[in-house]
């Protein structure tokens, strides 16, 4: 059971036991994995990354050449198993897609769904094998603590001013990823948003139900986000590798434009969201907690 923040008592010492309980969790998605590689991959990419949000919110307190290190660690773990996960999510965003365009439908679109199911296939989950996923378990276990080194604050407020830069970069990442509407500017921006909803929500308990919303709203951003990404390395995948699907132009263009449509969709969305969420300074955020 995930561990939570305690408001009584030292501060450090319920940051680390929860950081521990995270690489449980990590750990248990890992064997998790073992019977349902999709599921259980999922779930220990999503923790990696909730450890790294916390790492950015610690970084001060730890040093750079603790943070860098084990920014590295969970990287590494991440990048072990992203390959055969996005060939999943590309085949699922792509017949997602068709179920809400009827031109999509059309038996010509066919070559895109079995490009991206044969790409699958090429380097599947289940492939890795049960002894991969346990010794990838027990690298992660055997990390499970905090390093005893580390000099965490014993109250929270000693923290505030890290939670305020968080909150201070999504929102500046909003702004430039609005306004230049680039796809790696509103990249940043994902990244960003969920450092500051993993930190929120770890947090949420030290200060009762004022947190709730925010998380709430922070969650349903970063699923936007998300969605929109997906949108976003499907487009990319498929023009890289266009002149194998084999269409022509007039249908690469219609499937193109569905993408692009999708996407900006749920760009739109999104920063309409971010406009009710980030819209308070830095200060009047923490001040509002």
């Amino acid at each position: 059971m995930r561990y939570r923040l305690n408001p009584n008592g030292n501060f450090g010492k319920h940051l680390k036991r929860l950081m521990q309980s995270i690489n449980e969790d990590i750990s248990l998605a890992l064997l998790h994995a073992c019977r349902v590689p999709e599921t259980g991959v999922h779930e220990a990419r999503k923790s990696c990354k909730e450890m790294r949000a916390l790492l950015r919110l610690i970084r001060p307190q730890i040093g750079k050449a603790e943070y860098s290190r084990w920014q590295e660690h969970y990287k590494t773990i991440s990048g072990k198993l992203s390959g055969s996960r996005d060939a999943i999510v590309r085949v699922n965003t792509w017949r997602g897609l068709v179920k809400e365009n009827a031109a999509l439908q059309e038996q010509r679109y066919d070559a895109i769904d079995r490009f991206l199911s044969e790409q699958q296939k090429l380097n599947p989950l289940e492939a890795k094998g049960r002894e991969f996923f346990m010794e990838l378990a027990l690298e992660v276990e055997a990390q499970s603590p905090a390093p005893q080194e580390w000099d965490l604050p014993k109250s929270l407020s000693k923290l505030m001013p890290n939670l305020k830069h968080l909150y201070q970069k999504a929102r500046d990442a909003e702004k430039k990823a609005n306004s230049s509407g680039d796809i790696e500017a509103f990249h940043q921006f994902r990244k960003r948003s969920k450092d500051l909803f993993y930190c929120s929500r770890a947090l949420r308990p030290m200060f009762g139900k004022s947190l709730k919303s925010k998380v709430d709203g922070l969650e349903a951003m970063t699923e936007l986000q998300g969605s929109a990404n997906d949108q976003a390395v499907l487009l990319e995948y498929l023009t890289d590798h266009r002149h194998e699907i084999g269409l022509d132009s007039e249908q690469w263009d219609l499937a193109e434009a569905c993408i692009v449509a999708k996407l900006q969709e749920l760009q739109k969305q999104t920063h309409k969201l971010a406009k009710k969420l980030l819209s308070d300074s830095p200060a009047s955020f923490i001040k509002s907690l």
